[in-house]
């Protein structure tokens, strides 16, 4: 399977590529006044507006610094509804592609209520990479925020 992979604070964490319509460079975002933190902001992507969620911020709670390595995520998030649904991540230091097979993950040992997005983890090269779901790494209190504009049936 393959994987995209990126750092925070040190930790190496993956993507699986199935999730990920396209990478792009990070671009300008339109702010968005009173939204919270992990909110980047609107992306114009090919002609829709699409949100752009920090992923930095919600799994450190630091903004992503803009640097080179700085990219956007165009995902395929499956809302609860079972609706697909555009949603832009932004990541820094996305540089990478891996890929690894099932049988090369182990469980973590740690469940953490408050960080469900954090799945099975590969000792790779002597570190701890850990997988990152994309359909959890949206919080819970985010949904009516991110999908309310969006018809049941859509």
């Amino acid at each position: 399977m393959l994987f995209l992979q990126f750092k925070i604070s040190g930790n190496s964490y993956i993507l699986e590529a199935r999730d990920i319509i396209e990478i792009v460079p990070y671009a300008n975002l339109q702010g968005i006044p009173q939204a919270p933190d992990y909110l980047a902001g609107l992306l114009n992507y090919r002609g829709d507006t699409v949100p752009v969620v920090d992923i930095c911020f919600l799994m450190s709670g630091k903004t992503c610094e803009l640097k080179l390595s700085s990219r956007i995520a165009m995902t395929n998030y499956i809302d609860e509804d079972g609706r697909s649904v555009c949603i832009g991540l932004l990541i820094e230091r996305l540089t990478e592609t891996a890929t690894y097979k099932e049988s090369d993950f182990t469980d973590s040992g740690v469940a953490l209520e408050d960080s469900p997005y954090l799945g099975k983890v590969i000792v790779d090269d002597k570190r701890i990479i850990q997988l990152v779901s994309v359909r959890e790494i949206i919080p819970e209190s985010a949904h009516d925020i991110l999908f309310r504009a969006i018809p049941s049936g859509a």
